[in-house]
């Protein structure tokens, strides 16, 4: 009745130990998922900040071209409206170029009619009444014909000065036209490239939202799994206490080995045996070790070997008795405990599968199959209830 007792307070504690197991291992794993998610909410925030910054360029971009489209707009108008003046402008040169020349020839035929006779004779000294009146007539008629060619000339200068501005006025309109389609090309480049930005922008937010979604998930349900584990953890011990306490066991102060230690470790100097891989390669190492990513330290309390190919046969490292063997679920997958003499015990766990016959009680002889792994298994040693470098104790 005592060797069963013990067995069963034995169970309960290896129980308890899996559960501890569980917890830490949850624990861990939200750990890791609450950095992932302050990471991920930081990456969230500087998109969100990239994507406010684009946005504002982009609106102050589509201010800019719309001003200049105004201005471009504004000055097109001006120029035609200078372009029309220009023509009109002409069009009264041409006209006041007409009449001088239609005065000219009009003086030029009212002379030849009317004031050649006259002329002559006072070219040769024999004038008459007649042709001295006929003189003076004809050189009020110039005078007159002069002064009116004249104003037509000044009136042909202020035409041409206009006509001169208003080029000049137009050449200074071409060239702020033509700055301004140069502006206007330069932020149109600069917008597209903004528009590319923001809608680059909102893919990545999309992506870091989708993650971010999936690791608060993935974080939720973790809290949730190390709840019920903690609830688990109580509810058995409660449940050990009331069936010593029933059974009126004076026992219970004996407690079974331990099989997962805290954080302590403990030196080793006994010889070398075997790998419990054949052909494994060490991917991961014993003790502290600064996460490639995170960057911040993390105690390893076991190595993880490689497999050299899927379904790679998992050994017993000493001889020894299964204390647990069970599916834990999760990372761990199946797990096999072994306890070895010395207070020695290996943990052997993300076994894929058992072999035949492996329960808790077995004994096992140095190399006997415990199970099979697919990637890699994790390799833990505990000597008198704390963690030890597995490395001391195995060769690969």
């Amino acid at each position: 009745m005592r060797t069963l007792l013990l067995l069963f307070i034995s169970f309960s504690l290896l129980s308890a130990v899996s559960l501890d197991t569980k917890i830490k291992q949850n624990k861990k794993q939200l750990n890791s998922k609450k950095i992932q998610y302050k990471k991920m909410d930081k990456q969230l925030s500087v998109v969100a900040k990239k994507i406010i910054s684009a946005k504002k360029e982009q609106k102050i971009l589509s201010q800019k071209l719309s001003k200049l489209a105004k201005n471009i707009k504004n000055n097109e108008a001006a120029f035609s409206l200078l372009q029309k003046k220009e023509k009109l402008i002409a069009s009264d040169l041409n006209s006041v170029n007409g009449e001088i020349g239609m005065k000219q020839k009009k003086f030029i035929d009212l002379v030849a009619k009317n004031f050649s006779l006259a002329l002559a004779l006072e070219e040769l000294k024999k004038p008459t009444p007649d042709s001295v009146m006929m003189k003076e007539v004809y050189e009020l008629y110039a005078k007159k014909n002069t002064k009116d060619i004249d104003a037509l000339k000044r009136e042909i200068e202020v035409f041409e000065k206009k006509k001169s501005t208003l080029k000049l006025k137009k050449s200074h309109i071409e060239k702020a036209i033509a700055g301004y389609n140069k502006e206007r090309k330069e932020y149109k480049s600069k917008k597209l490239k903004q528009d590319k930005l923001v809608k680059a922008l909102a893919r990545d937010n999309a992506i870091y939202k989708k993650r971010f979604n999936k690791i608060k998930a993935s974080r939720k349900s973790l809290e949730r799994k190390l709840a019920k584990l903690k609830i688990i953890k109580r509810n058995n011990a409660k449940a050990a206490k009331d069936r010593a306490t029933h059974n009126g066991s004076s026992q219970s102060n004996n407690t079974a080995p331990k099989i997962i230690a805290s954080g302590s470790s403990v030196s080793y100097t006994g010889g070398k045996t075997i790998s419990p891989l054949k052909g494994a390669r060490l991917i991961k190492k014993f003790g502290t070790y600064i996460d490639p990513i995170y960057k911040f330290k993390i105690f390893n309390k076991s190595i993880t070997l490689k497999a050299p190919y899927a379904g790679s046969k998992v050994r017993s490292v000493l001889a020894g008795k299964i204390v647990f063997a069970e599916n834990s679920g999760g990372m761990l997958g199946k797990v096999v405990i072994v306890e070895h003499a010395n207070k020695i015990h290996t943990i052997y766990a993300k076994l894929s599968r058992l072999a035949p016959g492996i329960h808790v009680g077995k004994k096992l002889s140095r190399g006997a199959i415990i199970g099979k792994v697919d990637k890699s298994l994790m390799f833990e040693v505990t000597k008198s209830n704390k963690h030890m470098n597995p490395m001391k104790l195995i060769r690969l």
